[in-house]
């Protein structure tokens, strides 16, 4: 019969076993926490894309009626408040899905659709564009960063991303996930803020 010490680990070599253990979870909890970020902010984009999508076919259909333009700012007549282009949207979307599209980590969004008063309850900021406005202009951006004041980087707590990343969606569909690093250093970016349109109220 074999001597039971002689097949037993030691405590040394347990030790060393969860000491190793230890250290592969600590590298591989930070990568994955940030592939959950990014996975995150390209749903967050693809929700700005379908609502860039939208206002661009409702804009179309109005043009076609002979109506106001379906941006949501002032240079419409009636002005597209925040509501009206909120409103305007279940023309083509479900509620179900307008809900989903306002919708990101660490937003609330409302249970109705009416109770989604102004972007604040969403998790982008909306901006004020029309017909007159170029492709280039920021239509939306996740609320933790401001068009107008880009070398304003977000803090780590603003919602919904802190200062891990925002999405950025132009008028014209051309939509991108900013890191913090290049919204922030004007030899970096291409968002100029004296070209972009105020909020949306």
């Amino acid at each position: 019969m074999r001597n039971l010490r002689t097949l037993a680990f030691t405590l040394i070599e347990l030790l060393v076993v969860i000491s190793i253990i230890g250290i592969l979870a600590a590298l591989a909890i930070p990568a994955v926490a940030g592939a959950l970020v990014k996975g995150q902010l390209t749903g967050t984009l693809n929700n700005a894309r379908q609502l860039q999508l939208a206002t661009f076919n409702l804009n179309l259909e109005n043009e076609a009626a002979g109506a106001a333009s379906a941006w949501p700012g002032t240079n419409a007549t009636p002005a597209v408040t925040f509501k009206v282009w909120r409103d305007s949207l279940t023309n083509i979307l479900s509620a179900s899905d307008i809900r989903k599209m306002f919708a990101a980590p660490r937003v609330t969004v409302p249970t109705t659709i009416a109770a989604i008063t102004t972007a604040s309850n969403t998790a982008f900021n909306v901006y004020q564009v029309g017909n007159v406005e170029d492709s280039g202009v920021v239509f939306l951006t996740t609320r933790n960063f401001n068009a107008k004041t880009p070398l304003t980087p977000p803090t780590v707590n603003a919602t919904p991303y802190g200062d891990k990343g925002v999405v950025v969606m132009r008028k014209g569909g051309d939509g991108q996930v900013y890191q913090i690093r290049f919204v922030t250093n004007t030899n970096s970016t291409g968002i100029d803020a004296t070209t972009q349109p105020d909020l949306v109220n």
